[in-house]
């Protein structure tokens, strides 16, 4: 272990954690386990990492998936440095404490030691607070020589005023219930293949923004199919577009997310190709969920790639020389990928 690579704020915290609980009396405070999530960029440490830092200071694997506690640990980079956020949730999924590690430095890695030592800083104190509190002092026993006289009491032994101070009290403040709060806003363009909307696959194109919150994002974005024509065999036929609005309320976890949306729209249809051409337009309705993974590029710039699958309660018919040459299905999806920027 190279001590030279880590940065002020590491040392301070394994200090901390150093003077906050001697080694032979952790055994007395009783063992605390948390259930860890961590998600870190790909310049950085993994998990293993970070859990071998925080189980060789505490002597013990404090680490079970089963924990009632979690601890979520996130590194993001911004403008070549990283920086860190840690989230405590109790027993009942309440937010019950946060500590943000501002980008000040371009190693990963001594951000990842920091945020390793303050971990073991807040298990410690857990560990001291759950521990039911000594109510007695064992008595001290001093050797009498055997020159004493036999009727002398033996002097009482009071307890010393400065055995309780032999430590220094440690504050710990838990950050403002705001700073959980604080939003995050996205903005982004992307392209997509829509299949049940039309005989064929149709290329759309979008735009978006949204507004996050801790684990849940509101998204507002407008689609656009490419005009597309269906022929039959004598050459006849029709092209389709369609334009829509949607609004999706999305769960975040990490890089994954799961939303319920909603789409809706007009759709244009004009014949090709035949004797009497006619057009028509129709409003068109899609609602269902999807599923999405998010990627970071560089600096800001993130990907994410998204299926959606569709229900459509209002349905169409298209016909040609008075026959129908296709009805609309009951179900659709699309899948696309994205390119956003991220401002916080």
């Amino acid at each position: 272990m190279n001590s030279g690579r880590l940065g002020a704020h590491a040392f301070a915290a394994g200090m901390c954690a150093g003077m906050l609980l001697p080694i032979e009396g952790r055994a007395a405070t009783g063992q605390v386990t948390v259930a860890l999530e961590y998600s870190a960029v790909p310049d950085c440490p993994d998990v293993s990492y970070f859990k071998a830092i925080v189980v060789d200071r505490l002597g013990a694997d404090a680490f079970a998936e089963s924990a009632p506690k979690r601890v979520l640990v996130q590194i993001t980079s911004r403008d070549r440095t990283f920086e860190g956020r840690m989230e405590w949730l109790d027993a009942e999924g309440n937010w019950a404490g946060e500590r943000t590690f501002p980008a000040r430095s371009s190693d990963c890695e001594d951000l990842v030691r920091a945020m390793a030592f303050t971990l073991v800083l807040q298990i410690q104190l857990s560990a001291l607070s759950s521990a039911s509190p000594s109510t007695s002092t064992p008595p001290v026993q001093t050797a009498q020589t055997s020159q004493a006289p036999a009727s002398l009491p033996a002097p009482p032994v009071r307890n010393s005023p400065d055995i309780d101070q032999r430590k220094p009290p440690i504050e710990v403040s838990e950050p403002t219930p705001n700073a959980r709060h604080h939003p995050v806003f996205t903005v982004g363009a992307g392209a997509l293949i829509g299949f049940g909307t039309s005989p064929s696959a149709v290329p759309m194109v979008r735009v978006f923004g949204s507004v996050a919150r801790a684990h849940w994002s509101l998204e507002l974005a407008t689609e656009a199919s490419l005009p597309t024509t269906i022929r039959r065999a004598d050459g006849a036929g029709f092209s389709h577009q369609e334009v829509l609005a949607s609004v999706a309320g999305c769960g975040t976890l990490q890089a994954w997310s799961a939303c319920l949306l909603t789409k809706a729209g007009e759709i244009w249809i004009s014949g090709r190709d035949i004797d009497v051409p006619a057009s028509a337009r129709g409003p068109i309705l899609e609602t269902g969920v999807r599923a999405s993974g998010t990627q970071h590029i560089y600096r800001h710039a993130y990907a994410s790639a998204h299926a959606d699958f569709l229900v459509l309660p209002i349905n169409w018919q298209v016909t040609l020389d008075r026959s129908v040459v296709w009805t609309s299905p009951r179900f659709a999806q699309t899948i696309g990928l994205d390119i956003a920027l991220r401002f916080e």
